[in-house]
């Protein structure tokens, strides 16, 4: 009976789902999903333009192999501004509107903490804490860093960049 109860939550929270519940997407995220651009995309910078070429061709590679690869082209063009690994995501998130959604999850992989578990503190199958105890106590309570987390990738911006 409790499994049922539960399922019944999570069936209830689906069919009360909606864009504007403050799950999920949120701000300009979920307003260009609403209103999406116009017009396509520019890259104006030679060395943005780089960067995002060199992330497609590195796609299946380490985030050391574009940082190799960022060194040697600051080393033979010393003046090119090519941008981080972290910027050169954020650059491509930014033109597509594709983000990612990153929830909580059990250590086990048992559950997401979210819908009806999005409060919990600990894993509703096995227990086990939804927090880092050690941080937390280093904090006395005031800092909650997840065990585990899980991304999500919205359907509808993706199709929107397509």
């Amino acid at each position: 009976l409790p499994h049922l109860q539960r399922d019944m939550e999570f069936v209830c929270a689906l069919q009360h789902a909606s864009l504007d519940d403050e799950v999920g997407l949120t701000g300009e995220d979920l307003e260009r999903l609403r209103n999406p651009p116009q017009t396509p995309c520019r890259i104006d910078n030679p060395c943005d333009e780089l960067a995002i070429s060199m992330f497609l061709a590195l796609q299946h590679s380490s985030e050391a192999a574009y940082s190799n690869i960022r060194i040697a082209v600051k080393k033979r063009y010393p003046d090119s501004e090519v941008p981080s690994l972290h910027c050169v995501k954020k650059m491509i998130a930014d033109l597509t509107g594709i983000k990612s959604i990153i929830d909580h999850r059990c250590i086990n992989s048992c559950a997401a903490f979210v819908g009806p578990w999005a409060d919990l503190d600990a894993c509703p199958t096995c227990g086990e804490p939804r927090y880092d105890q050690k941080r937390l106590e280093r904090s006395h309570g005031r800092t909650k860093v997840p065990r585990a987390v899980f991304q999500t990738i919205p359907i509808g911006p993706q199709l929107q960049a397509l």
